[in-house]
């Protein structure tokens, strides 16, 4: 192999990738399922139609995600650089990834990609539990709230994600509560809200843990004149030149940790009292278990339409 090459990837690092990420799984997982049935019969895979897709995502949605089907799903992964294929009007995996692999290779992929959502849901579910405990703690134990909220807004590889714009919305909304305005979390996590993770009163909040400037400059095209705030882990050059006069700010990580969260832990130590960063673990609570009632809810409606 020549200094510098790698070798091509095939559907196994394509799709290890997207670990527990339930709304990219719960459409590859379905159109996988189908390439291996058709290989074990012997007969050349035709695809799934969306509405198929649509049918296998929902399954899995009792299970493991915790989203409704969008069609936005199955655009996403299309393109050279995506997993599958449209011919036809039928998706398939696209040819380059598996065209060296054999029906154990996919059914070993199949696996571990179930396993990925069952690990990412016991530990959204483990991550509930933290903070709840915490919160328990008596009034002067500042120090560990301010380790845990620092903690889940780091965590930003995989459906991590998740935590940052949840914790990210508590930060900011008990902060700004303080001043007297109101923020307001309509969607929920990996729900097709629009770009409006978080309204406030003269802006929309948009945020992602994706670093891509072509993610920031799909999520400016949504809302189209509306002004807005982008709350991201970092900013590099070519994001903030994106910036114009819809986007008031740029928040980041940083900025998080070292301006909202301080100025809130410092309220805390003056007053020998956690309780503005038990606001915001409180309110962390609310959104999760608000995601857990809408995760239910679906259950239910797989289960009635199943």
């Amino acid at each position: 192999m020549a200094a510098g090459n790698r070798p091509a990837d095939d559907l196994r690092t394509v799709l290890r990738r997207h670990h527990g990420q339930r709304t990219v799984l719960g459409v590859a997982i379905p159109v996988l399922a189908g390439h291996i049935a058709a290989a074990k019969a012997g007969v050349a895979f035709q695809g799934l139609n969306e509405g198929e897709i649509q049918a296998g995502f929902r399954e899995l949605a009792g299970k493991y995600i915790r989203s409704d089907y969008h069609t936005t799903y199955v655009q996403r992964p299309l393109g050279r650089r995506g997993f599958l294929e449209l011919v036809e009007g039928r998706y398939i995996l696209r040819k380059s990834l598996i065209v060296d692999l054999g029906v154990p290779d996919l059914e070993q992929l199949h696996a571990d990609l179930l396993a990925s959502l069952k690990s990412a849901r016991e530990q959204r579910e483990a991550a509930i539990q933290r903070p709840k405990a915490t919160c328990e703690l008596p009034d002067d134990r500042i120090a560990e709230r301010r380790a845990l909220v620092g903690a889940y807004l780091s965590q930003l590889t995989g459906n991590r994600g998740e935590m940052f714009e949840v914790v990210s919305f508590a930060v900011l909304r008990e902060y700004f509560r303080t001043f007297g305005f109101s923020l307001q979390r309509f969607s929920t996590t990996h729900a097709n809200d629009g770009g409006m993770d978080f309204v406030a009163p003269e802006a929309i909040y948009q945020v992602t843990v994706d670093e891509r400037p072509q993610k920031v400059r799909k999520d400016l095209r949504k809302a189209p004149g509306t002004k807005r705030v982008l709350v991201r882990p970092t900013v590099v050059p070519e994001i903030a030149q994106l910036c114009g006069k819809d986007v008031l700010e740029i928040i980041e990580l940083k900025d998080l940790l070292s301006h909202f969260v301080a100025w809130l832990l410092e309220r805390d130590i003056r007053s020998e009292r956690a309780s503005h960063l038990q606001q915001v673990l409180l309110i962390a609570l609310d959104e999760f278990r608000r995601e857990n009632k809408a995760e239910a809810d679906m259950r239910e409606d797989s289960a009635g339409n199943g």
